[in-house]
C-alpha cells in the first residue's frame, strides 16, 4: 500500500487519482478502516456493496487487479494483473494516460 500511496502523491497533479476497492472488506469494515488509518492512505477506498461484488469483483480471477479508467468510467487497456511497485504502475500509468489524450 505504500507505493501506491506514493504514486498517488506523486501523479495527482496529473489528473490521475487512485481508488482502492477492499474486496473483502464487506464483513471487515472497522479492521479495513484501521488499516488504511494505520498505513497514512489518503486515497480514497470503497468497500463494495453484494451487487459490486457481482457485478465486477466475481469476474476478478486474481487480486490484485488494476483497471485504468478514464473520466467518462470508460475501462481503457487491459487489466494488470499482479502487484508492480511504484516506478510498475507509474509506467503503466503513463502509457494509458497517452491513449487518453
Amino acid at each position: 500500500m505504500p507505493e501506491v500511496q506514493a504514486l498517488y502523491t506523486e501523479m495527482k497533479e496529473q489528473g490521475v487519482n487512485v481508488i482502492g476497492i477492499v474486496a473483502d472488506g464487506i464483513d471487515n469494515e472497522i479492521v479495513v478502516l484501521d488499516v488504511l488509518r494505520k498505513s497514512d492512505v489518503t486515497f480514497k477506498n470503497i468497500i463494495p456493496n453484494d451487487k459490486f461484488v457481482d457485478d465486477f469483483l466475481n469476474k476478478i480471477n486474481a487480486v490484485p487487479t488494476t483497471i485504468f479508467v478514464n473520466s467518462n468510467g470508460e475501462i481503457i487497456g487491459e487489466p494488470v494483473i499482479g502487484s508492480r511497485d511504484k516506478e510498475g504502475y507509474k509506467e503503466i500509468i503513463e502509457e494509458a494516460l497517452k491513449n487518453v489524450k
